[in-house]
């Protein structure tokens, strides 16, 4: 019997992290670096701002090599793809492509 509640108690929390883990909405922008503070990374596209968390996971390349987030540089075109758990949370970018340089 403890078994069989254990087990249940162990199923649902499983399946609990696993929703919460669905409800993160997927958000795509293309833009220029506009600010950089941190770990937060501020791109604007042709309607709006989007600022982002860059985690150590995030997975950044420039020309397809990867680079570090301290080679960002102000006024680059990227293009982000974002986790964005609710409205009220940063979001946290999984991937950013360097599309072009400026000097």
């Amino acid at each position: 019997m403890l078994r069989a509640t254990i087990t249940s108690i162990a199923m649902a929390a499983f399946a609990l992290i696993l929703a919460r883990a669905a409800v993160a909405e997927e958000v795509k922008c293309d833009g220029a670096i506009i600010a950089i503070d941190g770990d937060t990374v501020t791109v604007k596209d042709m309607t709006k701002q989007h600022q982002m968390k860059v985690e150590p996971a995030t997975k950044i390349t420039s020309a397809g090599k990867p680079v570090m987030v301290g080679d960002l540089k102000v006024g680059q075109k990227v293009k982000c793809f974002c986790d964005k758990k609710n409205k009220d949370s940063m979001m946290i970018c999984t991937s950013m492509e360097i599309m072009r340089d400026t000097p």
